[in-house]
């Protein structure tokens, strides 16, 4: 019987909610134990309450620390605090500079010794230098695991480098040489030919190379890291006038109807439309075997619904569970924009494709 998903691989909130438990189930008996008859209660909350701050301490380490120490100092009973204020040193020197891990343990060094000057009950020498001991092995701990991280991370993000050179090349030297040939020998028959049609048919297929090496080149640029690349302007639900007429160019009719009221949207999902659309286009010509082709663009407060509805040939949905690189494609733009992707078909009834994008919230 295999484990939970959010046990197998808790997420960081969980992690630092099973952290706190943890501490608090580690010193709380001991703390009560060595508490007053009196005081046991009070001593508990107090425990309790300077373990809380963990909770927040990937997403605030400092102010951890800073309710970590006040919550040690300032009750009227003491409480085990040694524990938490280890954990919240040890995530300021794993998240942060060494220069802001250096200046944090030396701040809690620097309370301790005010406290201990200012007469500090039960606080003595030994204790400061305990202190002092505490903040070096929590802040190393933390600077060394930080580093070790830091490394790994360089690390991959090198490995992503190479492998995206790696393939930009293949791209440039296999896939873009051979759509350059396509074009030329498209080119040389249209030149040859004396049939109109068949001149315009190689006309066509040449404009197609040339938008695909386009695409192609400034693929290979993002590949390589061109800034300029990426600052470039990327296609979006302006262009698809021009993607319709490709796509009529190979002989199915498509019809277009955009409601709503015109406005902008978000680069991310005027990009991601385009190229769902652009795919659906494709796998019509690829594999739908359709006369028509219906595209339903609305734009609606809340962002996109795209309805795309053809009269091919079909098939089960249940044959598509995995799906090919183009539906993989569709369901990770799709995805990443927390939208909605339904696809209705029956063999012999044609195809609907049904894409909602909200607008990020960023917008």
């Amino acid at each position: 019987m295999s484990l939970p998903k959010w046990l197998r691989k808790p997420s960081r909130r969980a992690q630092d909610i099973g952290l706190t438990l943890l501490v608090i189930v580690l010193v709380l008996p001991g703390s009560v134990a060595s508490a007053d008859p009196g005081d046991k209660w009070q001593t508990a909350g107090v425990t309790v309450l300077t373990a809380l701050p963990l909770l927040v301490r990937r997403r605030w380490p400092f102010v951890t620390l800073g309710l970590t120490i006040f919550a040690a100092l300032f009750p009227p009973v003491d409480g085990a605090f040694t524990a938490p204020l280890l954990v919240a040193l040890y995530t300021v020197g794993s998240t942060r500079t060494w220069e802001q891990t250096a200046a944090a343990a030396g701040a809690v060094i620097l309370v301790g010794v005010v406290y201990r000057i200012a007469g500090g009950p039960q606080f003595t020498d030994g204790d400061l230098f305990g202190l002092a001991f505490l903040c070096a092995v929590g802040s190393l701990a933390g600077l060394y695991v930080g580093t070790r991280r830091a490394r790994a991370v360089a690390q991959r993000e090198r490995a992503v480098a190479e492998e995206r050179l790696r393939i930009a090349q293949e791209l440039h030297d296999v896939v873009a040489h051979n759509v350059s040939l396509i074009v030329g020998q498209a080119q040389a028959l249209g030149a040859t030919a004396g049939d109109e049609h068949v001149r315009e048919a190689t006309d066509g297929i040449a404009d197609l190379g040339r938008q695909a090496m386009k695409e192609m080149h400034r693929t290979l640029k993002l590949l390589r890291g061109d800034d300029a690349a990426e600052l470039a302007p990327q296609p979006g639900l302006g262009e698809l006038p021009e993607l319709l007429e490709r796509t009529r160019s190979a002989g199915v009719g498509i019809e277009l109807t955009v409601e709503g009221e015109p406005r902008p949207l978000a680069q991310s999902v005027d990009l991601s439309a385009y190229r769902i659309v652009q795919e659906a286009l494709t796998n019509v010509v690829k594999h739908a075997r359709a006369e028509r082709v219906s595209i339903v663009l609305t734009r609606t407060p809340d962002g996109v619904l795209v309805v795309i509805e053809d009269d091919g040939r079909g098939f089960e949905t249940d044959e598509i569970r995995g799906g090919g690189l183009g539906l993989t494609g569709m369901r990770e733009r799709v995805d990443l924009l927390e939208g909605k992707l339904e696809i209705e078909s029956a063999r012999g009834a044609g195809t609907t494709l049904i894409v909602e994008l909200p607008v990020p919230e960023a917008s």
